[in-house]
């Protein structure tokens, strides 16, 4: 009698763990492609894509989500993970979200019309300008406060 409830008990678990995997797979997992054209250099995470033709394809299905960016009908210039996705803002467009950063232009935001989702990007880490170091003096020389 005890080794069925403990089989039972077992079942009861199993299917409990299986019940939260299923729910934690979005429901929009899936690949959507697309395409954009630049007019400038633009800097996407830590790749610079000169001003041309585009396509992208984002890969939800897998673990983490990320966003392949080729040159029209050619090779791969970027794979970037955003840092996060939502699907609870409407939009009126597709669109890709471009904001000025250290004088360069920078993409924050893809948002997928069709799909219904907006992906953030982090910025990426831009390089201080010399001017700015220049009158830096070594770390060994400075002295402690007396």
């Amino acid at each position: 009698m005890q080794s069925i409830r403990r089989f039972s008990l077992f079942r009861v678990l199993v299917l409990a763990i299986a019940a939260m995997g299923a729910s934690a797979i979005p429901a929009h997992a899936q690949t959507v492609t697309g395409s954009f054209s630049l007019a400038h250099k633009v800097r996407w995470a830590g790749a610079v894509l000169p001003s041309g033709d585009y396509e992208f394809s984002l890969d939800s299905q897998n673990s983490p989500a990320r966003v392949t960016v080729r040159q029209a009908g050619g090779s791969i210039v970027a794979m970037v993970l955003p840092q996060s996705i939502s699907d609870d803002q409407p939009m009126a467009a597709s669109s890709l979200v471009l904001h000025q950063e250290g004088g360069e232009s920078v993409v924050s935001t893809l948002r997928l019309k069709d799909n219904g989702l907006t992906l953030q990007f982090a910025s990426p880490k831009l390089a201080t300008p010399v001017a700015e170091t220049a009158g830096l003096r070594p770390i060994a020389d400075s002295q402690p406060a007396k």
